[in-house]
């Protein structure tokens, strides 16, 4: 993917969760969503059991499991499911994608630039702080339009 192709596709993700989680994204509720869930309908554990074609005992080791954070996806699916739910997984960016990267680039040009700088400096070779900021400016714009993979080191 080219760096406008990118640059596009995490402005599209950016604009897309901002829309959709611009109230925020829920606390999960004491003791998971199943159990909320299965509670604010009505339902015990025998009913749930027989909608997942499983015992009682086993829909309430579901819902512990999702409690602990010991559930899969797929059995998240099936819960969801059987409480006629439906399940979204989905990652949220702590913050917008491109400040992710700028962030990234900036943090790892600058390891780089000072690298390089200490080196010069070992041999008598000294450059200005001035010059070190316009080097890892220009290290920064490199990185995030070639995609350089330096940035998750």
């Amino acid at each position: 993917m080219d760096a406008k192709s990118r640059k596009l596709r995490r402005m599209q993700l950016d604009q897309l969760l901002v829309q959709n989680f611009n109230m925020g994204i829920p606390e999960t509720p004491t003791g998971g969503w199943i159990r909320a869930i299965r509670q604010a309908l009505g339902m015990n554990y025998e009913v749930l059991g027989k909608r997942l074609g499983v015992s009682k005992q086993t829909a309430h080791q579901l819902e512990r499991a999702e409690s602990n954070g010991a559930i899969t996806i797929n059995r998240m699916r099936i819960a969801a499911d059987a409480l006629e739910c439906d399940l979204v997984v989905l990652l949220v960016p702590r913050q917008p994608l491109a400040e992710i990267v700028l962030q990234r680039a900036i943090e790892a040009s600058t390891n780089q630039v000072q690298r390089v700088s200490h080196s010069m400096a070992m041999e008598q070779q000294y450059v200005s702080r001035d010059r070190i900021n316009q080097m890892v400016d220009d290290r920064v714009a490199e990185m995030i339009e070639n995609g350089d993979q330096k940035i998750w080191e």
